[in-house]
């Protein structure tokens, strides 16, 4: 039986809904991220409540979130291979450079990340019988 507490999305309404909002999306999408891999794996990215990081990103103009992306893809990449899926190992240094780039793009290249992201929970919930397994969202 599917865990009401993971909601698949797909990445592209992730990436839209970004852009949409101007970012704002992304706030409630790492909120509910950090709910749904406690749900996972027993644990948040850092270690820390959302709240938390959320400030230590303001507090340091976005740079601390390059840490906390890099933490939530190495925790997506490390509970799929506990789970016996094959993760693409470059993920983490992917949404890094995409994390640092932003800063070039307006933050577009951080939608991107939280896209990837998503799609990693997505494929790792619906194939590894994880809470709210079942069908994912075809990915982009």
């Amino acid at each position: 039986m599917p865990n009401p507490g993971i909601e698949p999305r797909s990445p592209a309404v992730v990436l839209v809904a970004g852009v949409l909002t101007c970012g704002l999306y992304q706030v409630y999408w790492y909120y509910r991220m950090y709910e749904e891999l406690e749900l996972v794996t027993g644990a948040t990215p850092t270690g820390n409540g959302f709240w938390l990081d959320f400030a230590l990103v303001v507090i340091t103009c976005g740079l601390y979130g390059i840490w906390v992306d890099y933490k939530i893809s190495m925790q997506l990449v490390e509970a799929m291979r506990m789970r016996g899926l094959h993760p693409p190992s470059d993920n983490p240094t992917l949404v890094v450079i995409l994390d640092v780039a932003a800063y070039m793009t307006g933050w577009l290249t951080n939608l991107l990340s939280t896209a990837i992201q998503q799609d990693l929970l997505n494929k790792l919930v619906a194939t590894s019988g994880a809470p709210g397994g079942g069908p994912a969202p075809s990915s982009f």
